[in-house]
């Protein structure tokens, strides 16, 4: 008898460890991606994602009858069809990447109340059932500042901003900020190139400046004047040096850019996507702070949650020492950034 009521006291104890696998199996999420033009091989916004995206699908389990992943063609409307064929599709969390998607996006969201979506480089989305995962401009600007001071010899540089930015402004006063960090005897020229960007490159070379902070994405014709300085200045060569930003501006990867660049923000666009396939495997969403006045949910990436960073590549070494004591002054909260 004592023998009877073990075996079925150790039968009923191993029910939940037989059924648990069951349940974990049957209750996995489905993720849907729509990914800016051009998809996988953009070397942009699209291959930054995609990183996060196959680390995410390997790290919980996800195949790709989980995970759909779409490319639009580029128009609003191409994107809001794409969005809602996969809420239609019953798709759990729909991502859109890069900050383009943001007039779909909330178009969408307010059509379809009751689904989650997400936008990956944007904090422009007001709406709940959006997270909106967003970089911080600040921290950036400031570190490229304090890379720029370190490595110009005539005390001179530039910062090329973007007026269609919303944080083109605060960029601007961090990067002031970071370049006084390191010298208040270094000049910052800021100028907003136009659709060309060839006669501001010029302007800023007359001026004698020799480091130039970058923000402004729309094509790769800063790096090419850039690059023919050198060969069209004879004898008198002007070379600028380069901070870029990642992974906005596609053209850092060409030959032309290696050649002048000493740096770049790195925007983690994968620890993003890992982020909220992370929350949705767990059936949460992300809803934390980034505009309350302007109605932003999400999460806003900086230095402490591994969401942006300064790469130093060709710059000098003592300035990437100065580089690493910025960082660590910024993580320890004795440096406090415009927000």
């Amino acid at each position: 008898m004592v023998k009877r009521k073990l075996a079925i006291f150790i039968s009923v104890a191993l029910i939940p460890l037989v059924a648990a696998p069951t349940y974990a199996a049957s209750s996995k999420v489905k993720i849907g991606i729509v990914y800016d033009v051009g998809g996988r091989g953009d070397k942009s916004y699209d291959d930054a994602a995609a990183i996060g995206v196959d680390a995410a699908k390997k790290k919980f389990g996800l195949s790709d009858f989980d995970v759909r992943e779409l490319v639009t063609s580029g128009s609003d409307f191409d994107r809001e069809n794409r969005i809602e064929f996969l809420v239609k599709a019953k798709y759990d969390l729909v991502i859109g990447i890069g900050p383009n998607f943001a007039t779909a996006m909330t178009f969408m969201a307010d059509k379809y109340p009751e689904s989650q979506f997400a936008i990956v480089g944007s904090s422009d989305v007001e709406s709940i059932n959006v997270s909106s995962m967003a970089f911080s401009a600040s921290e950036s600007a400031f570190l490229a500042g304090v890379l720029a001071a370190t490595n110009t010899k005539s005390r001179k540089v530039g910062f090329f901003g973007d007026t269609s930015n919303t944080f083109n402004d605060l960029a601007l006063r961090n990067f002031r900020a970071g370049v006084k960090y390191v010298s208040a005897k270094v000049e910052v020229f800021p100028r907003n190139p136009s659709v060309t960007a060839e006669a501001d490159v010029s302007a800023i070379s007359g001026a004698g400046v020799d480091v130039l902070f970058d923000v402004w994405s729309r094509n790769g014709k800063v790096v090419n004047a850039i690059s023919k300085l050198a060969t069209n200045s004879g004898k008198r060569k002007k070379t600028i040096k380069l901070i870029g930003l990642r992974p906005d501006q596609y053209f850092l990867a060409t030959k032309g850019a290696q050649k002048v660049l000493i740096g770049y923000v790195n925007q983690r666009y994968d620890n993003a996507v890992i982020d909220l396939f992370k929350a949705a495997v767990a059936g949460n969403t992300i809803t934390e702070e980034v505009s309350v006045k302007n109605g932003v949910f999400g999460r806003n990436f900086n230095l402490s949650n591994r969401g942006i960073d300064l790469v130093a590549t060709t710059a000098n070494q003592a300035s990437k020492g100065v580089l690493a004591r910025a960082k660590a002054a910024i993580l320890a909260k004795k440096i406090k950034v415009v927000k």
